[in-house]
């Protein structure tokens, strides 16, 4: 049984997060039907990775249904997130930071430039609606770390069919930032299939993006 570790990791956050906002909603700016919103949410997931962590139900079914509600639970989290992070009238604190795993604002002013180099990206596991990933050091090839003075991984994917030719810079969408170099992208079923193309790109510590790295693709299965 194979399951993702972003989706357990997502797991705690989403259930410290829900029960932190429906506690705190009104001091941070939260409607009453965002909150009650977001406590559905909580409630819907549940069952689905409770059926998803039992390796006797665990099948392409429940792991096409987990994905699902992952991609479009975490999509709402982090719009509430940047919500609550782009009120100028909010002032978090520690605790505020903590439970809702919104990381703190880096107070240093002066950028920090980017490396001059591209990762080399790999897939290096291809599970069933769950690719795995690895930006590789091209000076260090084996090294799992960052490389020195690089904050994150940058990435942008894209999806075509899976005969269909490579495609264009202007095809590619920006994803979340990643924090290690060998990462997972969880799918949903309807894009089985379907080719992933991948491209990713060093940030420093202060956002700078490097070059990018040469496209790398899969076909989700």
């Amino acid at each position: 049984m194979v399951l993702s570790n972003k989706i357990l990791q997502f797991n705690y956050v989403f259930k410290a997060f829900v029960a932190y906002i429906v506690i705190h909603y009104l001091e941070l700016g939260i409607s009453l039907e965002q909150k009650l919103g977001l406590a559905t949410n909580w409630t819907d997931w549940g069952p689905v990775i409770d059926t998803y962590t039992n390796p006797n139900l665990h099948n392409e079914i429940t792991i096409g249904d987990m994905n699902l509600f992952y991609d479009e639970d975490k999509r709402i989290v982090d719009g509430v997130k940047l919500q609550i992070k782009s009120n100028p009238s909010i002032q978090l604190t520690p605790v505020d930071y903590a439970n809702l795993d919104i990381s703190k604002p880096n107070k240093s002013k002066a950028r920090v430039q980017a490396v001059n180099y591209a990762p080399v990206v790999s897939c290096i596991r291809n599970t069933h609606l769950l690719p795995v990933f690895f930006a590789a050091n091209p000076n260090y090839p084996a090294k799992k770390a960052k490389p020195a003075k690089v904050g994150a991984i940058g990435l942008k994917i894209c999806f075509t069919a899976a005969d269909a030719a490579a495609p264009t810079a202007d095809d590619y969408r920006v994803q979340q930032q990643e924090g290690k170099t060998e990462f997972e992208l969880p799918q949903i079923a309807d894009k089985v299939g379907k080719k992933l193309w991948i491209i990713c790109f060093y940030l420093s510590p202060t956002g700078e993006a490097g070059p990018d790295s040469a496209p790398c693709s899969v076909v989700i299965v």
